[in-house]
């Protein structure tokens, strides 16, 4: 039984890693896009905040996408 409980804490801290990556990384490609398009268009920071915006909206998206597909995998193998 301690093993299973184990699994359970580390399952945990997976979820936690991949949340943050997701989010980070899509606001990051964001911020990078809108900054070289500024640098590009000379247009100093309004695509560098419309694509920052677009990037968060993004990693909330997958995080919510990623939040269903995990639902469904407990509902699937009986979990409450």
């Amino acid at each position: 039984m301690p093993k299973l409980k184990q699994e359970e804490h580390h399952h945990g801290h997976q979820w936690g890693l991949r949340v943050g990556t997701e989010i980070v990384a899509s606001t990051m490609i964001g911020l990078g896009i809108g900054f070289f398009l500024d640098r590009w268009l000379d247009t100093r920071p309004i695509f560098l905040i419309v694509f920052a915006i677009f990037g968060l909206a993004a990693g909330f998206l997958n995080l919510y996408q990623l939040m269903v597909v995990d639902l469904q995998d407990k509902n699937d193998a009986g979990e409450p």
